[in-house]
C-alpha cells in the first residue's frame, strides 16, 4: 500500500503554484528489517547468510562500478556510474581533471520495476499522520 501526502507548490516560479498534489510517503526500513523481510519468504538461508550475501553484494558492486562496469541485477536493472561534467568549449579543450566535478550513481530499471509496470500494481492510501491544510505539516514543493 503507497501511502501518500497532499502537498502544495509552492515554488516561485512555477506555473502550478498554489496547486496541490500527492506525494508519496515513505517509512524507512532498515537494513536488518530488509534482511528479516527475505528470511522471512520461505528461504532456506539464515539471516547471518542473508546479511553476508547482501553486504558482499554491495561491496562488489561499488568495486565493480569504480572500475568502469555496469552490472544488471535480473529484472530490477542495471545499475551504472554517470558523470557531473562542466562544458569545455571543444573537444580539444576538454580537461577531466577540469571539466569532471563528480559522478552519480544510475539505475536503469528493468521491465518489471518500470514505473508503467508498478502502476498497475499500485494501492494507494492517504496517509494518516499528518494535516494537509496545516502550513507546518506541507513542503515546499520542491
Amino acid at each position: 500500500m503507497i501511502r501518500y501526502k497532499v502537498i502544495q507548490d509552492n515554488r516561485a516560479e512555477s506555473k502550478n503554484r498554489g496547486k496541490w498534489y500527492a506525494r508519496a510517503s515513505h517509512e524507512l526500513m532498515e537494513f536488518d528489517e530488509f534482511v528479516n523481510h527475505l528470511a522471512t519468504h520461505h528461504c532456506a538461508f539464515s539471516e547471518a547468510t542473508i546479511r553476508g550475501v547482501l553486504i558482499e553484494m554491495e561491496n562488489c558492486l561499488r568495486e565493480l562500478l569504480l572500475e568502469g562496469k555496469a552490472v544488471r541485477f535480473d529484472e530490477l536493472g542495471i545499475f551504472r556510474i554517470g558523470l557531473k561534467t562542466k562544458p569545455a568549449e571543444s573537444a580539444r579543450e576538454f580537461n577531466a581533471a577540469k571539466h569532471v566535478v563528480g559522478c552519480r550513481m544510475n539505475l536503469r530499471l528493468g521491465k518489471r520495476f518500470l514505473a508503467a509496470n508498478l502502476s498497475k500494481d499500485m494501492r494507494l492510501r492517504e496517509a494518516d499522520h499528518y494535516n494537509p491544510l496545516d502550513d507546518d505539516d506541507t513542503d515546499d514543493g520542491n
